[in-house]
């Protein structure tokens, strides 16, 4: 698995990706507006540091994350299907969790309330529920040193 920076060129496969993993999701949720999915993909693309992931040099999935004053913010990760479940997912936010402990600062998320699995994924991790909205559940990850700290 390696990581790089999001190009132009990855745009419409990244899409495809996006699809794949929260159409279910957002169809329960709000309903799927494909042009309005599309907008809102470049948007967030142009506003969040947008990392590919690549398994076998092919674009396997994408993580988005905001690097904000007093937290990280990840945005969206989403793998394709085949990837789910394989330990890529915990490798990619351990490795954000690195550099979140590093940096002193909290990991934020909020993710689908419908989505069990996902919470459980990021329970499993550390983060724990902080927020709870009528679409979304809040999650926030310290690091260990910082609870032993107390701060």
């Amino acid at each position: 698995m390696e990581l790089r920076r999001a190009a132009c060129s990855d745009l419409l496969k990244l899409f495809e990706i996006h699809r794949a993993v929260f159409l279910p999701h957002i169809a329960r949720t709000w309903g799927w507006d494909e042009r309005w999915q599309r907008g809102n993909f470049l948007e967030e693309m142009a506003t969040a540091s947008t990392w590919v992931v690549q398994a076998d040099n092919e674009v396997a999935g994408y993580l988005q994350i905001q690097n904000q004053a007093e937290r990280i913010y990840l945005r969206n990760i989403a793998l394709l299907p085949a990837l789910q479940g394989r330990g890529v997912g915990t490798r990619l936010v351990g490795q954000l969790q690195v550099k979140a402990a590093e940096r002193g600062m909290p990991i934020e998320l909020s993710v689908f309330r419908i989505n069990v699995a996902a919470r459980r994924f990021y329970e499993r991790l550390g983060f724990t529920r902080t927020q709870d909205g009528q679409t979304h559940i809040g999650m926030t990850w310290h690091s260990p040193e910082r609870e032993q700290r107390g701060t």
